[in-house]
Formats: structure tokens, C-alpha cells, sequence
């Protein structure tokens, strides 16, 4: 009997034991298995299996492809680095990881962690009015009295027009002017009052550049290169107006060629920026990931600030699009919705495309670089691949559609004619489906499509204006081709009648005026095909041109200056007087035109 009693004793602490041990796995189980759970990309491929999968959509789209660098980082610590295709196809130079790309707009973000940087040490404040970082009398050109501020600069809404793309770049080393001078040279107009239109300047970001000169006492990129690119160890980047701080590196760059989106090779595709912080720099796609990985710290260590919170603060929304609470630029970083919060910059460039695109919260994040301008399959599809698809989008029951014209336009410039040609109409079904809107009173407001600037409507009224404007011009152009047959034709009877030539006399300033409609037709068309993408001209070569139409202004007023006379002075048969006047009347309306749209230089 004491014998079982014991053996029960013994069974029982066997099963608390037993329980015990049950209890033990039972916690450290799940705990062992999230420990094992394996990391994924936001659009859930296994970084184990990245690198695989970015080889094979390279290759899988090989036969589009120039060049592409891929970097992509997880923890601090970069998981892929690899380049692909050929930077120059017809030496078929091969691209590699130290392949020096343009970052193009991706710039701006060097911009704003400058100014982060001088915000933590209590030097400029975001709220501030830049006026009183700037020179006095700096702006001759603003329109409202409202304070501009460097949120405005990194929100894109302080109002300026668009600069041409004759003014953003030049091609020649020897035009390379202090920051602040070619800032004061090429002020555009304020159309816009502060905070009320998003409408992407390059001249804004600039501006947020030379600030950081100004209270920094040193050069935008002196600045940049002592507290960004050493720090980080970025020793294959450079953002000097033309990389001359960095020679070797700047000759790497000239060893890469600028393709458009099929292939075809894009001569003089090095240019330099005018605003030079907004686009000007150079490096290899690794360089860059080391300043994304900066981005993301794993710890409390910051190399870009003193205080993490200095970090947390430049990441945090800082615009909403308007009316919702869909978050649109963090202190100048773009926030867009794929599978996860992300933010990102795109760039692009006379033959180059680049982004970067990250997710603090999993400190995951990448950069893609290419050598192609406007392309796309990696500067969207890759992203897509690996963050999944975009869902930004503010949808709305808009009672209709309605024509839209792109708030980053010039509004005084020669180039507002070919914008305003750019008016597109949306129907309701489009408006409701495709696009960020802000509706008042039944009335769309704006639309944005892209972070970077709205549309705005345009009255069918003003639609309407800008093509019956053009009917008188299309009636000059014509009366002068024909002013010119007519009077050929006429040369061509008398030799073949042998009646000498026709009377000279006030024919020859008929003549004149005539051939110039003829010429600057000829000229409008030439301008309009240097604009043309992916041409991108220097404005140097496009000054003949412009003075080519002012000539003409002042050969029309002379025209009509002396017509007067004439008439008053000399009696002309009706036909004669009438084809002279209408001569007069159209070179006052294609002088009207060129004036009118600033045509000029």
C-alpha cells in the first residue's frame, strides 16, 4: 500500500513537470517562429528572392533597356547592388556598379536635408519669410505681400511661373554663374498667391539652396559636400554646378550616353543646371543608396542630425492634398500609397530617369538609375514590382468634365504659347476615376494627378479665345504667301510677255514686309522644334531665333510708320492701296501675336 501511494506521488510530479515543459514551448514557440518569419519586400517577395527577381524583369525587358542601376536596402545594409545593360550601346560599353548616373531632381532632397540640418541648430525656421534669410531687394517680380516661406519652397506652392527649359539648362561650362546672380537673373513672375496652388519649381528649390549659402556662409555644394556626402562616405557623388570639384568622376559621367525611351541616342546629353542645387548631381547609384540608408537609421544613431527627432520631423507629412487627409509631401519628399506608406523623388533629366522610393516603418527602401529620359519600365514597373501598386487617389462624382491646363506653366515667358496649347479636356468619367479633385459647390477646383503640381480649370470661354486668336494669324500668314505668289507670278508674265519687270517703287517695302510673315512663320516653326523633347536647348541657342521675331516688330512698325506716309504723300491705284493696307494690317497682327506671347527676347 505505501508502495502505490509513493509510484502516484511520483507520476504526479512527472506530469507537473511535464506541464511545466508544455507551458515553456508553448510560449517560446510562437516567439522561435516569428524569429523565423521570413522578411519581405512591401508587394511580399522574400528578399532572399530579390536579387533573382530583379534579374529576371531585367531580363525579361532586355531588349528596352540601356543601362539601369539597382540598389536596394534593408536595415541599414544594402541586400542588392547591381547595374545592367550598356551606358554607351554603340562603343557597347557595359554598365557597371560604378556607373556615374545623373540624380537629377532627386537633387532637391540634398536641398532639404541642408535646411533640416540648419533648422536643428536653430538657424532657419520653416515659418519664417525667406526675405529675411535673403539680401534686401532680392525679388523685383512678386505679385501678393503673403510671406513665402521654406515650407512653401519644399511644398512647391510659393507661386512662381515655370521657367522654360531654355532658362533650367545650359550646355557650356563657361555659363556657369554664382547661384545667387543666376537666381536674380531669371526671377519668374508670381502668379500664384502662397499656399494656394502646388505647382513644381525648380526655381523654389534653388532658392531653398542659396538660403542654406547664405546663413551657412559656404557654397551649396561646398555645404553638401562636408555635411552629407563625407560623412556618409559618399565619395562617387557630386553636386558642383559642373562636377569640377570631383574631375575624375565628372569624366566617369561623360562616359555614359543619354537615351530616349526606345533607343535612340540623345546628343548633347550633358547639360548643366541653371538652379544648380534643383538637379545638378552626379554619383553612382551605390552613393545613393548610402544616403537613402541614411534615411532609414536602425538605431539611434543619426550621421545626417544630432537629434532623431530632427529626422522624424523632416519625414512627417507636412501637406495633405487639399480637403482630405491623404498625406502629399513630407518637408519636400514625395508620399505616395503603394502596398505601404512610402516616401520618394523622382528625377529626370536630358537622358536620364532615377527614383528612389522608401518605407521608414520597415527601413526598406530602393534606387533605380537609368540612362534613358522619361523611361519607364523601371522608373515605374520596377517599383511597382517590389512596392506593388499605387492607390493614391481621391475619388469624386463630379457632375461633368471640363478643359485643364497644368499650374506649373509660364505665365510671361515665349514658351506660354506652346503650354497654352497643351489645354486637354477631361470627361467625368475620367475626373472620377483617375484623379486627386477638389470640388466646391458642385464645381471641380483643381485636380492633381501627381504630387508635384495641379491642374486648374479653364473656361470653354478662354478655350475658345485661344483658338479664334489664332485665325487672324492664320489669315496673315496666308495673305503674305500669297502677296509673294501673286507678285511672282506676275514677275514671271512680264518676262515671258518681255515687259521688263513690274514698277519697284512702294512694292519693294510690300515685298519686304511680306517675306519677314513668311520668315518668321518659318522661324515659329523652328522654335517650336527645338522645344521639342527631347531637345532641351540652351537658351543661347534659341536667342537668334527670339531676336529674329523682335526684328520683326520693329520691321512691321516701320512698315506702317511709313505706309501712313506714303498714303498720305502719294496717290496709289484702290488695287495697289488695298493690297498695301492689308499688308500693314498683317504685320500689325503677327506683331500683336509676337508681343502678345512673348516671343521676343
Amino acid at each position: 500500500m505505501q508502495m502505490k501511494r509513493g509510484h502516484h506521488t511520483v507520476n504526479k510530479v512527472i506530469a507537473c513537470v511535464l506541464s511545466f515543459i508544455l507551458i515553456i514551448m508553448a510560449i517560446a514557440v510562437p516567439a522561435h517562429a516569428e524569429e523565423k518569419q521570413v522578411e519581405t519586400t512591401p508587394s511580399r517577395i522574400p528578399l532572399s528572392k530579390l536579387e533573382e527577381t530583379i534579374d529576371a524583369y531585367v531580363a525579361s525587358y532586355e531588349k528596352y533597356t540601356a543601362a539601369v542601376s539597382v540598389v536596394a536596402i534593408k536595415n541599414g545594409e544594402t541586400i542588392v547592388n547591381k547595374a545592367y545593360g550598356y551606358a554607351d550601346i554603340e562603343k557597347q560599353r557595359k554598365a557597371d556598379t560604378s556607373t556615374v548616373f545623373e540624380w537629377a531632381s532627386i537633387s532637391k532632397l540634398l536641398v532639404y536635408t541642408s535646411v533640416m540640418q540648419l533648422v536643428e541648430q536653430g538657424k532657419l525656421d520653416l515659418e519664417t519669410d525667406i526675405r529675411e534669410y535673403l539680401p534686401e531687394g532680392f525679388f523685383k517680380k512678386l505679385r501678393y505681400n503673403d510671406p513665402i516661406t521654406l515650407m512653401n519652397l519644399m511644398h512647391h506652392n510659393a507661386g512662381w511661373e515655370d521657367q522654360t527649359a531654355a532658362e533650367v539648362f545650359y550646355y557650356s561650362e563657361d555659363e556657369t554663374l554664382e547661384l545667387g546672380e543666376t537666381l536674380r537673373k531669371n526671377e519668374p513672375k508670381q502668379i500664384y498667391k502662397p499656399n494656394s496652388v502646388v505647382g513644381y519649381s525648380n526655381y523654389g528649390a534653388g532658392l531653398a539652396g542659396y538660403i542654406v549659402e547664405e546663413i551657412s556662409g559656404q557654397p551649396f555644394y561646398e555645404y553638401v559636400n562636408q555635411h552629407i556626402f563625407e560623412p556618409l562616405h559618399m565619395n562617387d557623388t557630386s553636386i558642383h554646378p559642373t562636377g569640377q570639384d570631383h574631375p575624375d568622376l565628372a569624366q566617369r559621367r561623360n562616359e555614359i550616353e543619354g537615351y530616349t525611351k526606345d533607343l535612340k541616342l540623345i546628343p548633347e546629353n550633358r547639360v548643366y543646371v541653371t538652379f544648380y542645387p534643383t538637379g545638378a548631381a552626379i554619383g553612382t547609384a551605390e552613393d545613393l543608396g548610402k544616403f537613402l540608408a541614411a534615411l532609414m537609421p536602425v538605431d539611434d544613431s543619426n550621421v545626417l542630425f544630432k537629434n532623431r527627432d530632427t529626422l522624424n520631423e523632416m519625414l512627417s507629412t507636412s501637406l495633405y492634398y487639399d480637403g482630405t487627409s491623404t498625406p502629399r509631401f513630407a518637408h519636400g519628399f514625395v508620399e505616395m500609397e503603394y502596398w505601404v506608406p512610402t516616401l520618394m523623388h523622382e528625377g529626370n533629366l536630358k537622358g536620364f530617369s532615377s527614383k528612389v522610393v522608401f518605407d521608414p516603418a520597415s527601413k526598406f527602401g530602393m534606387v533605380v538609375m537609368t540612362n534613358q529620359s522619361f523611361e519607364e519600365i523601371y522608373y515605374y514597373g520596377l517599383i511597382k514590382e517590389i512596392f506593388g501598386d499605387n492607390v493614391n487617389s481621391n475619388r469624386i462624382t463630379s457632375e461633368g468634365g471640363g478643359y485643364f491646363q497644368s499650374a506649373r506653366r509660364p505665365a510671361a515667358r515665349f514658351t506660354d504659347l506652346f503650354r497654352q496649347l497643351d489645354i486637354t479636356k477631361f470627361s467625368k468619367a475620367e475626373l472620377s476615376s483617375l484623379y486627386n479633385v477638389v470640388e466646391h459647390n458642385g464645381e471641380v477646383e483643381k485636380i492633381s494627378f501627381t504630387p508635384y503640381m495641379d491642374y486648374l480649370p479653364v473656361s470653354k470661354w478662354k478655350v475658345n479665345l485661344i483658338v479664334i486668336s489664332f485665325i487672324p494669324v492664320i489669315l496673315a500668314i496666308l495673305f503674305s504667301v500669297t502677296a509673294l505668289l501673286v507678285y511672282f507670278i506676275r514677275m514671271l508674265l512680264y518676262k515671258l510677255n518681255k515687259r521688263g519687270n513690274p514698277r519697284i517703287d512702294f512694292n519693294k517695302y510690300h515685298l519686304a514686309i511680306n517675306f519677314a510673315g513668311v520668315a518668321l512663320l518659318l522661324n515659329l516653326f523652328i522654335i517650336q522644334t527645338k522645344l521639342r523633347f527631347p531637345n532641351y536647348p540652351g537658351y543661347s541657342s534659341l536667342r537668334i531665333n527670339l531676336m529674329f521675331n523682335l526684328l520683326y516688330v520693329v520691321l512691321a512698325v516701320a512698315y506702317l510708320g511709313l505706309l501712313i506716309y506714303k498714303l498720305r504723300k502719294s496717290n496709289y491705284r484702290k488695287k495697289k492701296k488695298v493690297m498695301y493696307i492689308m499688308s500693314g494690317i498683317s504685320a500689325l497682327i503677327l506683331a500683336a501675336f509676337i508681343v502678345g506671347w512673348n516671343l521676343y527676347v
